[in-house]
């Protein structure tokens, strides 16, 4: 009788989520919300000054002084347009004037040619990426020049099998974590046409970085492993 009362209390003092019974009941998408890809923190300096200029800016562009980006609904994807991950994080991290503005441009996430994933910002600050959308969008930059054309550095990514299975499993997992649809997994060349697009200042964007005809083909494998 002691036995059967003490495996009882036991089982009632495992943490939930590792109940038998409970784990029957966990729902795929649940399952990859909590498969986070393995990542490397490697934070550029986003200190209270850069954060000042991110609300101010944010003032000027999206009507609401914030540096926080509290419900993202779009992802933004881009590549670097150089060769090197050092020269991207340097630049980012320089926090130069971008159209004669500060704060500088950068990315919350960048993804090495090797599939090594570094997080610069933390997932819940906005960072200046896309014109119309850093109020509510993650941005991912991914290693490549441009080569002979966007398209053409797309298809590098796309056929890179570490770079672009990296990528799949971080926006697979930022979708199931923060609920983004589908249709919302973006190029930086499509950010004009979303139904998220608003900049006070009259701004658009004229990057062609992640042309849609690409973006579709990322979608198509996207699918097939969410």
């Amino acid at each position: 009788m002691r036995l059967r009362v003490a495996l009882l209390v036991a089982t009632f003092l495992l943490p939930v989520w590792e109940h038998p019974t409970i784990q029957r009941f966990v729902t795929p998408a649940r399952a990859v919300a909590d498969a986070r890809p393995p990542m490397a923190k490697d934070r550029i300096p986003y200190g209270a000054k850069r954060r000042r200029q991110m609300a101010r800016y944010s003032k000027r562009h999206y009507g609401r002084a914030t540096w926080r980006l509290g419900n993202p609904r779009v992802i933004v994807l881009h590549f670097t347009a150089g060769d090197s991950y050092q020269s991207a994080w340097n630049h980012f991290a320089s926090n130069a004037p971008n159209r004669g503005e500060l704060p500088g441009v950068c990315a919350q996430y960048m993804i090495k040619k090797s599939g090594t994933i570094g997080q610069l910002v933390p997932r819940d600050i906005r960072c200046r990426h896309a014109i119309g959308l850093n109020y509510t969008a993650i941005g991912i930059e991914m290693v490549q020049e441009t080569g002979r054309g966007a398209h053409w550095a797309d298809r590098q990514i796309l056929n890179r099998k570490p770079q672009v299975k990296a990528a799949l499993r971080l926006v697979r997992w930022l979708r199931a974590k923060l609920d983004i649809r589908m249709r919302n997994v973006i190029g930086h060349a499509m950010v004009n046409n979303s139904p998220f697009f608003k900049d006070l200042q009259g701004w658009t964007s004229d990057h062609t970085d992640w042309l849609w005809r690409d973006v579709k083909t990322f979608r198509h494998r996207l699918r097939k492993i969410s």
